[in-house]
Order: C-alpha cells, then structure tokens, then sequence
C-alpha cells in the first residue's frame, strides 16, 4: 500500500539584520520614486488630509457659496507609488512593518531602545495607518445603504481599479465611484509612504551614528532599473545561409568579417535594409 506524503517546502527565517537591510533597499526604492522627488509637498497634503476650501460672499445678496477642493497626482504616477509601498502591508512579505520593526528591536542595544529611539511609538504610528479597515483615517461615505472608511474605499481602488480587478462586492461602494475610491486612496498611501520614510531615517540615522551595523552596500545599491543599455562588444557580417558559429573566438574570416570591413553592407545599410541577404552576428 502506497501512501502519498505531501512535500512542504518551507521559507527560511530571515536573519534580523538581513530584513532590516531588505527593507532599506524597498525603502529607498519608494524614496526614489518621482512623485517623492518632484511633488513631495503634495504627497505631505495628501498624508495630512488637507483640503482647501473657497468662500464667496456676495455683499449685496449676502448669498454664499462654499467649494470644497484637493489637488490629487496623476493615478498613473500613483499607482505605481502604491505599488511599491504594498510590500510593507503584507504579512508574508520579508518587510512587511511589523517583522521589520521587531528585527530592528532585536538589533539595537537596550540603553538606545530606552534613551534614543522610541520603537513603540513608531510602532503605534505603523498600527494606525496599516491596520484597522473600518476605522477611518480621514472621513467616512455614508450612504442610504450604509457607510465605508477611507480605508475601505483605498483597498477597493488597489484590488478593483489599480493593480489587481475584483469585483467590489460591497453594496455601499457599488454605489461610489472611482473618482471617490482614488482619492481615499491618495490619502491612505502617502501616509503609508510616511510611516517609511519615518522608519527609513530612523534607521539611516542609528547606522550613521554607530548604533546599528549594516552592509553598507544597502545604501548604495541601485534601486531603479537603467533606462538604457550599452554593451560593448564586436560585430562581425557574414551571407546569409552561413552556419552559425558556436565559438565566437575563432570566427572564420573567410565568412565572418568584421562589420566595418563589410563595405558593401555598410553601403546597403545607408539606404535602407540590404537588398542581398546579408545578416550580421555581434560577439560579446
């Protein structure tokens, strides 16, 4: 009799150190994004829930009227901003808040948790914006049907309109609209951006002054990928229908040439694609 053993593969723990030092790499990563380094002063607005309002008078009427108004980023620029913060709000994730904040605990000595950082209220200001979906942040919707936070509406403009497409089964946000869900949504996540940056400073803060050891590669590394490429390498020509080589070393020049000796590809390829089958190979 045969039995079947499911096969389970386990994560390894991480080390605190090396959490700590993922989440300064993530960390920078949302630093580094363009609405932080452009419009930092509108992602601040957004984080305290700043609204302008425009009062008119008429003097002779004594009618008035009342406008409510807030600047939001382009959602395109936006979402990719949530993007890169969402790591942090997930519990399976190597930096999500908590774990991050527990491994920085673990790494630091007990006289600088007691006289220089204060980890708990840290910890409380990450509590209030990550967690608690029915308890609102900044405002509630309230409809015929019933009410939901701003929190609420945030996570329907990330899983419904932003990253991912699920239906919103919600009676009360069935009624709302986009317009609405995005711009709970801007609130909700330029605080989350806060909370990281608060802990990223914190923690920059404690290596510079000796207090923690990292790899000090983590703040150096590139975070953002290169929007072009260049490679050095050497081009070579040869007619169509030649075998292709397999060592690039010992290229025969009887049929490979180097480009710039092929005169008349050079020749072709200035007015237009070659008429005559030439192809070309590059070596690295």
């Amino acid at each position: 009799m045969s039995v079947a053993v499911p096969i389970v593969s386990v994560m390894p723990a991480l080390d605190p150190r090396e959490r700590v030092e993922r989440f300064v790499l993530r960390a920078r990563k949302v630093m580094a994004h363009s609405l932080v380094r452009d419009r930092s002063d509108l992602l601040k607005e957004l984080a305290s829930g700043t609204i302008k309002v425009q009062i008119q008078v008429d003097t002779v009427t004594g009618e008035a009227t009342h406008q409510f108004s807030m600047e939001l980023p382009p959602e395109e620029a936006f979402e990719s901003f949530a993007a890169r913060v969402r790591p942090f709000t997930i519990p399976k994730e190597p930096v999500y808040w908590a774990v991050v904040l527990d491994a920085l605990e673990e790494l630091v000595s007990e006289d600088t948790l007691a006289n220089i950082i204060d980890i708990e209220d840290l910890r409380a200001h990450w509590k209030t914006v990550v967690e608690g979906k029915k308890v609102a942040q900044a405002f509630y919707v309230v409809t015929e049907k019933g009410q939901l936070s701003d929190v609420q509406l945030a996570e329907m403009w990330l899983n419904s309109d932003a990253l991912h497409t699920q239906l919103i089964q919600s009676e009360v946000g069935k009624e709302l609209s986009l317009d609405q869900r995005y711009r709970a949504a801007t609130g909700v996540y330029a605080r989350l951006g806060s909370c990281v940056n608060a802990t990223h400073y914190l923690v920059k803060y404690l290596v510079e002054e000796g207090l923690l050891e990292l790899d000090p590669e983590v703040f150096t590394l590139p975070v953002l990928a290169k929007t072009s490429v260049e490679i050095k390498g050497a081009v070579y020509s040869a007619e169509l229908g030649a075998e292709m080589p397999t060592d690039l070393s010992n290229l025969d020049p009887e049929v490979w040439r180097p480009i710039h000796k092929d005169i008349d590809l050079l020749a072709s390829s200035e007015h237009g694609s070659p008429e005559d089958g030439s192809s070309r190979e590059p070596e690295e």
